[in-house]
């Protein structure tokens, strides 16, 4: 008896936790330190890592100087001279790795990348409580670091290109 019982909760509950997605995954504005105006467009999302599930970040737009979007997917320019290789910057997979670590409610023991200077850190991600709109966003090292709030962008406010965008057969490309 217990056994079927133990069979059938098994059952019901591996399909739901096979199919959540996980946390944070969507587009983010990031906002640039020096000016506080946006600076480029992150998709999060999510990916298959042997058995776990982990969240990968790369830019799919740029903004320009007049504070419009210059730059997607499709029409890339500006290159990360910095990172091996001078790769395109719209295209470039800067977070990847990143846990989901469901006590602190976070990510962490993953990198991000400064694609301006090439250098690559530890990472970590939250959510403050009352303000499910920003996303906290650390880059570190040891106990030092920085971290940047990124804004939580509706699919409907972007470019039609990047509004159904499938990422789910994305993997990061790391490049260091």
């Amino acid at each position: 008896m217990k056994t079927k019982i133990l069979s059938v909760v098994t059952g019901l509950v591996l399909p739901i936790a096979a199919n959540a997605s996980l946390p944070f995954v969507g587009m983010y504005q990031t906002i640039d330190d020096e000016t506080n105006s946006p600076k480029s467009i992150v998709a999060l999302y999510e990916y298959a890592d042997g058995n776990e599930s982990k969240l990968a970040g790369r830019i799919i737009a740029l903004y320009g100087a007049d504070g419009n979007i210059s730059e997607t997917l499709s029409n890339p320019t500006r290159i990360a001279d910095a990172v091996r290789g001078a790769p395109k910057m719209v295209g470039l997979d800067i977070i990847w790795n990143m846990e989901w670590d469901s006590d602190d409610l976070e990510f962490g023991d993953g990198k991000i990348m400064d694609p301006k200077s090439g250098k690559v850190y530890s990472s970590v991600m939250w959510q403050d409580k009352n303000t499910a709109d920003k996303l906290n966003v650390r880059g570190k090292i040891g106990p030092f670091g920085r971290t940047q709030v990124w804004n939580v962008l509706d699919k409907t406010t972007l470019p039609s290109e990047l509004q159904n965008l499938d990422t789910a057969n994305w993997t990061p490309n790391i490049v260091k």
